[in-house]
């Protein structure tokens, strides 16, 4: 694609996101993507970050395995200045989500090693070769699954909080599951500590303390009728967990921390986190006053960058990612629309703390001009770093191109079809269906044995 052509292309997005009235900006210099960025004791040599999403190829102890390595190999090779590895169960009873994610433990932990050792090795060449300096941060994202266990009986999943129209989304019916109790959760912090110390001996530069999209600590923050030291219309209360978790890891291990937090769930109060108390048809509106209290008590603790994401993915995954079409879970409005939505979120949140660092999300159904929608929003001080999921899916290499052709290829990037969640959901190795002729066959394979 010529500069002329990119030109034409840009003005037919900024067309379109005017006629569906989103108010988002695109520029088509690049170069703000390309400035390095100082947090902390961690050096970014880009803006650019992979973002954490699962690919189901771990083995049944939860080590990484030859596809994981493939994986974080190829994000390496395409020189994103941040890699943020997908999410690693803590080791805690009914914490992972199923057989095939991802969990660190001291029986595993040389596998880990070598991950990283391999993976880090590859960016420091690559970045090196193509100009930057310095080598890309790894993250480690420890999560507790909550309710998003597979396992269903009258002990799985452990969630939060009991939330009807969740637990029927979910297929929680009568009989399954329970509320996690103080005593379980209070044990449960001694395994985040447990999991940050093995990440920091794996050679991990930070752990995340997950709190987005509907899993545990996600859920504490919009547990209003839960009652303990864990509940209740206190946020003190509902942020408890997630706030003494990232002050125990600070205090005693050496590695840093962040989070990845969902500051709008979408759900309607008295179950949503980030959502007005006013009813309203629809999706509630955002009320960034409880996640700016909270982002403000990460900062006062030591956490220098946080995460932002949205959505629930049982009741409003559109949310979260933005699709082509309403085959995951509904929605009515322009998938752009969506897109608006998760930049608005993570700039009101920027505005109310500057001296915050933020990565945003939501970029990838915007697809090759989701570059020149971060480069804008990073240049208007929306943003610090922008980050990609599914578009490093489909196009691992996205960040080297896009350095050195000012664009990316529009045959190559993500399609928003929802085929590798799907994959995903169904516990088969994820890989982009329409790029990936592997995972095409695995797709069909998937959809044959089970067709619902």
């Amino acid at each position: 694609m010529t500069s002329s052509d990119n030109s034409i292309q840009l003005e037919r997005i900024r067309s379109l996101a005017t006629r569906e009235g989103a108010d988002i900006g695109f520029q088509e210099d690049l170069s703000p993507l390309w400035d390095p960025l100082e947090i902390g004791g961690l050096t970014l040599p880009n803006r650019v970050a992979i973002q954490p999403l699962e690919a189901a190829d771990a083995d049944v102890e939860g080590a990484p395995t030859r596809h994981t390595l493939g994986r974080y190999l190829k994000y390496a090779e395409g020189c994103a200045g941040l890699i943020w590895f997908e999410a690693c169960s803590v080791d805690f009873p009914q914490a992972r989500t199923h057989e095939s994610m991802l969990m660190i433990k001291e029986g595993n932990l040389e596998k880990f090693k070598r991950l990283v050792e391999r993976v880090k090795e590859r960016s420091h060449s690559n970045l090196a070769e193509a100009g930057f300096s310095g080598a890309a941060p790894f993250v480690l994202q420890l999560s507790h699954g909550g309710r998003f266990r597979k396992e269903r009986s009258a002990d799985s999943p452990v969630i939060a909080n009991r939330i009807p129209e969740l637990d029927e989304a979910g297929g929680i019916s009568d009989g399954m599951g329970r509320v996690i109790s103080d005593e379980e959760l209070e044990e449960l912090r001694g395994a985040y500590l447990e999991a940050s110390s093995l990440a920091y001996r794996a050679g991990f530069d930070a752990v995340d303390v997950k709190a987005c999209h509907g899993y545990l600590l996600n859920e504490l923050l919009a547990s209003f009728t839960r009652e303990g030291r864990y509940g209740g219309e206190a946020l003190m209360n509902r942020s408890r967990f997630l706030l003494e978790t990232i002050s125990d890891i600070i205090d005693e291990t050496d590695i840093a921390v962040t989070s990845r937090m969902s500051a709008y769930d979408g759900v309607p109060y008295p179950y949503g986190f980030g959502v007005s108390r006013e009813h309203s048809d629809g999706l509630p509106d955002f009320d960034a006053s409880e996640p700016i209290k909270v982002i403000r008590e990460m900062l006062r603790r030591g956490v220098e960058l946080v995460n932002i994401s949205i959505g629930n993915p049982y009741v409003c995954p559109f949310v979260s990612r933005p699709f082509a079409t309403a085959e995951m879970g509904g929605g009515t409005e322009h998938p752009i629309r969506g897109v608006e939505r998760h930049f608005k979120v993570v700039d009101e949140l920027k505005q109310a703390m500057p001296q915050m660092f933020f990565i945003g999300s939501g970029y990838s159904w915007l697809r090759n001009y989701s570059l020149n929608a971060a480069a804008h929003n990073i240049q208007s001080g929306s943003v610090d770093v922008a980050g990609w999921g599914r578009l490093a899916i489909a196009n691992p290499g996205f960040p080297l191109e896009a350095y050195r052709k000012g664009t990316i290829s529009p045959k190559k990037v993500c399609t928003a079809c929802s085929a590798c969640i799907k994959l995903l959901r169904s516990e088969t190795r994820v890989g982009c269906v329409v790029h990936d002729e592997k995972a095409r066959h695995r797709f069909q394979k998937m959809r044959v044995q089970s067709p619902d």
